[in-house]
């Protein structure tokens, strides 16, 4: 097999299986080799591997914006924790938050509960205030 087969082999593999396969043929490839081939080899390899990480990286980043709750996907930048709610609209304290949950002032359908974050609650990012007739309270 020559330098360029193997890099093609490198460069179109798409599942497991193929990965671990021009890995494979990779390292019985370089015992063989020149060393201006096999260093070629080696450069294609790992320019592989750096892209197949910077494609693990953006996948995560996008998966991270999201929670999945019974069946439902919420986007993250639309949900704050109380404690952030209340930084953000410049309340007193995140106790407040609390109450306006408790009192309805937020909507239930606007407060999410995470069991599997030990019953965390978010709250929808928008501004509650106005709605309240009694602000900070």
């Amino acid at each position: 097999m020559t330098a360029q087969e193997v890099i093609k082999l490198i460069e179109s593999a798409q599942t497991p299986e193929q990965i671990r396969a021009a890995n494979q043929t990779t390292a019985e490839f370089q015992k063989t080799a020149s060393p201006e081939d096999s260093q070629a080899v080696r450069d294609a390899f790992h320019r592989y591997v750096d892209q197949l990480i910077d494609d693990i990286d953006v996948d995560a980043e996008e998966t991270m914006r999201f929670l999945a709750l019974n069946g439902k996907q919420y986007k993250l930048e639309d949900w704050l924790t109380p404690a952030e709610y209340a930084r953000k609209y410049e309340l007193k304290t995140p106790n407040i938050v609390s109450n306006w949950i408790v009192r309805g002032i937020i909507p239930q359908e606007d407060v999410l509960t995470v069991p599997e974050l030990n019953g965390m609650r978010l709250v929808r990012n928008r501004n509650y205030k106005e709605t309240s007739t009694e602000v900070g309270s």
